[in-house]
């Protein structure tokens, strides 16, 4: 029986799901001119390496369920991320009422260095997207994958997927991409873009070989590489977009650090809220004290034990549920049951599960609730 959405009080929205995209499909709709760049993204045949613009990218450390190791949940293939009928039927077995969606393959993307390929991709990737949501729109709702490469294309790209669409934020990722890190002032026009539309722009980590990843060049082994990829990255963030006051400068910009987990985030702070009383003429937007917590969101891994304290730390406002699937690490089936289990009460599951992410993504998911609950 369809769970549906009833009431704030007893939503669950999953903040952070994943989609299974085809490649090769989307290259398909990739413009004449640039399809034989794009389509060097898809192996020629199933193990075959890839190059990425006549670069050869071999991953050095292989993931370790080969390819199926972000295509798989639990050791099971699960269908729910190419299948939107599927996907629905997972919703209403875990007892979610509807699902943010964020790209698997398409990470790939930002490896390309030419800004009209990766735009192409992007757009290709989001019409798709777009095709998968429609099926139940009322629980699909889609993430805008953005061109990184060129800040103004990506601004572009979400404003045409949210309004386009109804998408209700855009992605992008926390690393150096074409040689510009996240506080270069060329990416002003995205956040006034996110600002304006009122949308958030998340952070998504993924270990891929070849983009700049912090402490990448320490790591022996694939474990150590994506364990730190992910925190690591979003810790580095939440860092630079503090001190040069991205958000102070456009108002009321939202943004998401997805995907690493939540128990690090108050001794982060309160480092980075330390270091304003040594050296605040380093701090463009000023004084950070009380506002970091207030307008950054992040999610909780399903058995994170810093997640209690994380929310006793002035973070219960600023945390949402991310079920990941159908990646093979999410914690699935019983995702819902396993959060409950953990005695977190009412009040505090109530933030987790709906009005932190009705916060984080705004009005425009906000508008898909009322229009169900009605």
């Amino acid at each position: 029986m369809k769970r549906g959405v009833v009431a704030v009080s007893t939503l669950i929205i999953d903040a952070d799901g994943h989609v299974e995209e085809d490649l090769a499909q989307l290259v398909k709709a990739v413009p004449d001119h640039l399809r034989s760049i794009a389509e060097d993204v898809v192996p020629k045949e199933p193990g075959a390496p890839r190059s990425i613009e006549g670069r050869p990218w071999v991953m050095p450390f292989p993931f370790p369920r080969g390819n199926e190791n972000h295509t798989s949940a639990g050791g099971v293939r699960q269908e729910g991320g190419r299948d939107p009928k599927v996907r629905i039927e997972v919703l209403d077995a875990e007892g979610i009422d509807l699902a943010v969606l964020f790209t698997s393959a398409g990470q790939l993307f930002f490896l390309f260095e030419r800004p009209d390929v990766a735009q192409a991709l992007c757009r290709a990737y989001n019409d798709w997207l777009a095709e998968y949501c429609a099926h139940a729109p009322d629980r699909l709702v889609g993430m805008a994958l953005l061109p990184q490469q060129d800040p103004e294309l990506a601004a572009e790209e979400l404003h045409r997927a949210v309004q386009q669409y109804g998408f209700v934020g855009g992605i992008i990722r926390p690393n150096r991409i074409a040689g510009r890190t996240i506080d270069d002032p060329a990416y002003d026009i995205l956040w006034q873009t996110a600002a304006q539309l009122d949308v958030p722009i998340t952070f998504h980590e993924a270990y891929i070989h070849g983009i700049d990843t912090v402490g990448q060049d320490r790591m022996p082994c694939y474990a150590a590489c994506h364990v730190s990829s992910h925190v690591f990255e979003q810790m580095t963030a939440m860092l630079v977009t503090t001190v040069m006051g991205i958000q102070d400068r456009f108002e009321g910009l939202r943004l998401g650090f997805m995907e690493a987990g939540c128990g690090w985030a108050p001794t982060w702070l309160d480092r980075i809220e330390e270091h304003y009383e040594f050296a605040p003429a380093d701090f463009l937007g000023g004084d950070p004290h009380g506002l970091v917590n207030k307008r950054t969101w992040l999610t909780f891994e399903i058995g994170e034990p810093g997640l209690e304290e994380a929310c006793r730390q002035g973070w219960a406002d600023n945390i949402c549920f991310a079920s990941d699937y159908p990646h093979f690490d999410a914690s699935y089936p019983g995702v819902i049951k396993k959060v409950q289990d953990r005695g977190l009460g009412a009040e505090l599951e109530q933030k987790l599960f709906s009005s932190n992410a009705l916060g984080l993504y705004g009005p425009r998911l906000e508008a898909v609730v009322a229009r169900v609950a009605r």
